[in-house]
């Protein structure tokens, strides 16, 4: 896929299903709900552009049959990649250098207590990355703002706290929903669940790291205030959506404990 320009062919694989009646709705519906689940789980898939991937389907009718052939490719585009990252070389520098981070992360924390890991990448996390209100950064919402440029908004730092969770085989996840910040605003928000011990808990690195005016500091008050949460805490101020876009299945997220850890 790095190549912008690679073919899936599934030939007459939906060729039933799109002689259905709504049969076109029902795979586009199976298409951007795949692509929500794939990159949900994986992070690093952060250069590619979902609105230059093309599900073309091309039909052959004989009499009163029609054979359907489908292919998933860049279309009429020059590539399904994202502009800044135009071509494979710079996809894999990026890469490679993502990879190299969370190793030594790994590294440095081998010998750990799974909850020691877990409070260590969030701290480091919000020492080193600034919430990018002013949307400077080339990728904000993914972990190459977030761990290579430092700038990112919720959806780059649950995505990056995610990544190096999956380095550590900590079971995580990247959850979407609504927020209701300390202002009583309600706005579009991302975070994680993240499972230790055999339980899940919520943890909302982004909310830990407040947007500080002048040369202010983050209390330890404030950078654990949601951190390790369950859900008798955690949704007074969070509501989960397992819809991840329009035109998508409904996910279902871990069932968060109840108590915080």
């Amino acid at each position: 896929m790095k190549s912008g320009i690679y073919e899936i062919d599934f030939g007459t694989e939906f060729s039933d299903l799109l002689n259905l009646p709504g049969g076109d709705e029902d795979l586009n519906i199976a298409f951007q709900s795949a692509w929500n689940a794939y990159t949900y789980d994986n992070m690093d898939i952060f250069y590619i552009d979902v609105e230059k991937l093309t599900l073309t389907t091309r039909t052959t009718t004989i009499g009163s049959i029609s054979t359907h052939r489908v292919e998933l490719s860049n279309g009429n585009n020059s590539t399904y990649l994202k502009d800044h990252f135009s071509n494979q070389t710079k996809i894999s520098g990026k890469l490679n250098l993502l990879e190299a981070m969370r190793k030594e992360i790994g590294k440095q924390l081998e010998g750990y207590s799974d909850y020691e890991k877990i409070r260590e990448v969030h701290n480091w996390m919000i020492e080193n990355i600034e919430y990018d209100v002013d949307l400077v950064s080339e990728e904000p919402y993914s972990i190459s703002g977030a761990l290579t440029e430092g700038k990112a908004v919720c959806e780059g730092y649950a995505r990056g706290f995610k990544y190096i969770m999956d380095e550590l085989n900590i079971p995580c996840v990247l959850v979407s929903g609504i927020g209701t910040n300390s202002n009583g605003e309600t706005e579009s928000h991302a975070w994680n669940y993240v499972q230790l011990e055999g339980k899940w808990y919520a943890i909302d690195v982004t909310w830990d790291d407040p947007v500080v005016i002048g040369n202010g500091y983050v209390s330890s008050e404030n950078r654990y205030k949601n951190f390790l949460k369950g859900s008798n805490t955690f949704f007074s101020s969070h509501l989960e959506d397992g819809y991840l876009s329009p035109n998508s299945i409904e996910f279902d997220f871990p069932e968060l404990n109840a108590e915080d850890y």
